[in-house]
């Protein structure tokens, strides 16, 4: 078996799965690593998502999925990260 070169795919979700991402970037190095209860900084999403958070909320990674497959000797991996809007002073 050779090793064969990963595409990286890193998509952000609000609130749940099901929806389109409303952000999203592929690269060939892996992203890093990210865990529940992270504050995302939305700056950048705040034009994705056509509205802006105040100074007293923020977004943080509420779930986390990975999507691996192999398909005609292309590999990917895809980082799904879901998000909710929260008040900066709520414990996670």
């Amino acid at each position: 078996m050779s090793a064969q070169p990963i595409e990286y795919y890193f998509e952000v979700y609000e609130n749940s799965f099901i929806n389109d991402p409303v952000w999203s970037v592929e690269a060939k190095t892996p992203f890093p690593t990210v865990s529940i209860g992270d504050r995302f900084n939305h700056r950048g999403l705040d034009v994705a998502w056509d509205r802006k958070a105040t100074h007293e909320q923020e977004y943080r990674v509420i779930d986390i999925d990975h999507i691996f497959w192999d398909i005609g000797g292309k590999i990917g991996h895809k980082l799904m990260v879901k998000l909710t809007l929260t008040n900066r002073t709520q414990d996670f």
